[in-house]
Formats: C-alpha cells, structure tokens, sequence
C-alpha cells in the first residue's frame, strides 16, 4: 500500500467531487436541448405597398399590414410554399 498525505487526500476527494458533478452537468445539459423552431414560409407575408416583411400565422389567404394596415392576398406561387 502507498503512503498519501491527508491533504493530498482532500484534494484528490475534492476534484474527483468536482469531476463527478460537471460530468453530469454535461450529460443533463446535453438532454434538454431542444429542438430547433423553423417557421414555414406560408406564414411569412410580405406587404404589396409598402414591402413590410411580417409573420401572420393566423391568416392564410389574406393579412392586415401592421405597418400600413394594407390589406394583402397571397399569391399562387406563396400559397404552394
């Protein structure tokens, strides 16, 4: 057996303490990321008077400009995006 000093003791227990609970931080952390959000682009509307790009995904034929309250009509092309 090998001889260890009591302070030698204190730090080996204290950075493997430490390595323990990083490398679980690590593994957690790694856990909860979540996926990426990617907005389609049906909802992207841009304005035909003042070219104001928004986002209205509660509209799919027509939206209210919030820019220039305008109202604005999907295209074709759009509509099959």
């Amino acid at each position: 057996m090998f001889r260890m000093d009591i302070s030698t003791a204190i730090f080996l227990y204290l950075m493997f303490s430490l390595l323990v609970i990083f490398l679980l931080w690590v593994f957690f952390e790694r856990k909860s990321i979540l996926p990426k959000f990617v907005r389609e682009e049906a909802d992207v509307w841009e304005c035909a008077i003042c070219t104001y790009t928004y986002v209205d995904s509660t509209h799919s034929e027509i939206s209210q400009c919030p820019q220039c309250k305008s109202y604005n009509k999907k295209s074709i092309e759009d509509r099959l995006l």
